[in-house]
């Protein structure tokens, strides 16, 4: 191995010391990065929304003049800089999706490549690249990727058993909870039935409503506001959605129930976020 690639996997090494503080935003959310929820809905915020895409090599410390082109290194040579390089990489979050069995020789010239790419530096969580555009005419890894065979062979199924995927019924009614999931949502959160009398009272000469009604009748504008904001997991997505806090029942009414209903869902998914200018 020739002195400049032994002293460029040093540099490597020590750029990997050279770690960043988090965005602000995950100080003034409070997220938990430990939390799975709260991580991916948070790390998406941060990349795709509040994040500044920069060079590779300003996120990494490691510009890519320094990065010789393949020809001028031995097959040897490549693959020790192809690992170097991925570990950095994996300390500033990214994740290069190589098939598990393709070389580490043949992957360098790929990563020298992503270091001419621009990129949002995630706080935590992984952001994948991706080298495959699922063209198996075209394929970036022949002979190590079965990916689009796989694809093909799926969608020749489906076909021929007629279940196409491409047209795809979703039930909106779905994303709102039973009157069931309401009621025990209510007795788990230990809700007194005779929270806000005097409110009830009140509805219940308005509308006939029995004296004592259950918890899933309860499921209105004002009722919904029993529900404490702390007692429902808050996605990372709508501390940042201009929805967030705001006084309008209607709009409080849906976001509780699409937080109720998605509270054990690892992705959480709402039609009302925006981006809270």
């Amino acid at each position: 191995m020739n002195h400049y690639v032994s002293q460029l996997i040093d540099d490597i090494r020590m750029a990997s010391w050279n770690l960043r503080p988090p965005h602000d935003l995950w100080v003034t959310s409070e997220a938990n990065p430990d939390n799975e929820l709260e991580l991916e809905d948070m790390a998406y915020v941060e990349q795709y929304i509040y994040g500044e895409e920069e060079p590779i090599g300003e996120i990494t410390g490691i510009d890519q003049e320094l990065l010789p082109f393949p020809e001028e290194l031995t097959t040897q040579e490549q693959a020790l800089l192809a690992t170097e390089l991925e570990k950095l990489l994996e300390v500033f979050h990214f994740v290069l999706d190589f098939p598990e069995t393709f070389p580490m020789h043949l992957r360098y010239p790929f990563i020298r490549d992503f270091w001419e790419e621009s990129h949002v530096a995630l706080s935590f969580g992984e952001n994948h690249i991706e080298f495959c555009d699922c063209t198996e005419n075209y394929c970036a890894f022949p002979g190590y990727c079965t990916s689009c065979a796989e694809i093909a062979a799926q969608l020749k199924f489906d076909e021929a058993s007629g279940n196409e995927t491409d047209n795809i019924d979703i039930n909106f009614d779905e994303l709102l909870p039973t009157p069931e999931e309401v009621a025990r949502f209510f007795n788990e959160m230990n809700v007194s039935e005779d929270h806000d009398t005097e409110t009830m009272s009140n509805e219940n000469k308005n509308t006939s409503k029995p004296d004592n009604p259950s918890p899933a009748e309860r499921l209105n504008a004002d009722h919904f506001n029993m529900i404490e904001k702390d007692l429902l997991p808050v996605p990372g997505r709508c501390i940042v959605c201009k929805n967030y806090n705001q006084d309008d029942e209607d709009t409080l009414v849906f976001c509780n129930i699409a937080r109720l209903q998605q509270r054990n869902s690892q992705q959480f998914a709402c039609p009302l976020f925006e981006k809270d200018e």
